[in-house]
């Protein structure tokens, strides 16, 4: 399917992390993302992290941001296992991390152990930016409420209502906000999951989203069907069953 570049909406993609992290995805497909974000404008490409080095040398030339998930998508690596991921992503290229906290920790009440991963990943993280998954779908305000004073304690940069898979749920404008409402200036927000047209995407940056996390980067921006691409379509989800 073809698509008109200089017809998209510049404005929303450079808000957008265009993204592909499907299991199946293989190294045309991610390609395929790494171009589109050059194509279209986009604020970063998310990928998986053996994917890293090819993208931080695909966009080496560009504005395009090089962006990973590390602890995804379930969260329950050792604090450990996630800040040698942290480490070995910056190393390999980088600039900015989204990462699963182990929620389970905090629905258990053992939050001191949550804190303590919170500020390792943190310090691990080192200058490029990192991300905090809250996965609200998954929790009552009161736990929400309490992620969210912990992670901005740690000194996250962003946090993301959802990793857009399984507990996590869809991004809207209800959890957008509630998480708007709560951070510092300094803390940006960034929406994620099922995010698939341009007038939703736009919904989400007005309830308080300073980003977007979208596998439909392509047709939200050309304000296409995202449902509508058949399985010859380059812009297909490689594992359409997850919006990431």
């Amino acid at each position: 399917m073809a698509h008109d570049s200089e017809s998209a909406d510049a404005e929303l993609a450079a808000r957008i992390q265009h993204t592909e992290v499907g299991a199946t995805a293989d190294r045309d497909r991610v390609l395929d993302v790494l171009d589109e974000c050059i194509e279209y404008g986009f604020d970063g490409a998310m990928v998986q992290p053996c994917w890293v080095p090819l993208a931080a040398d695909r966009l080496s030339d560009t504005d395009v941001k090089v962006c990973t998930a590390v602890g995804y998508p379930m969260g329950g690596d050792l604090p450990l296992t996630k800040a040698t991921g942290i480490r070995d992503a910056v190393a390999a290229g980088a600039d900015e991390l989204d990462v699963m906290a182990n929620i389970s920790f905090l629905k258990s009440g053992e939050d001191e152990a949550f804190q303590r991963e919170l500020e390792t990943l943190v310090e691990a993280s080192g200058d490029a930016t990192i991300k905090l998954m809250l996965e609200l779908g998954g929790l009552t305000d009161e736990e929400a409420e309490r992620e969210i004073e912990y992670a901005v304690e740690a000194g996250f940069d962003y946090l993301k209502n959802s990793s857009g898979f399984g507990a996590g749920g869809k991004a809207s404008v209800e959890n957008v906000s509630f998480i708007a409402e709560r951070v510092p200036n300094d803390v940006g927000v960034k929406a994620s999951g099922g995010i698939k047209t341009a007038e939703g995407a736009r919904d989400l940056l007005d309830a308080g989203a300073d980003l977007l996390g979208a596998s439909s980067g392509v047709q939200i921006v050309t304000s296409e069907d995202a449902d509508s691409g058949g399985q010859g379509d380059s812009n297909a989800k490689a594992d359409s069953d997850h919006d990431y």
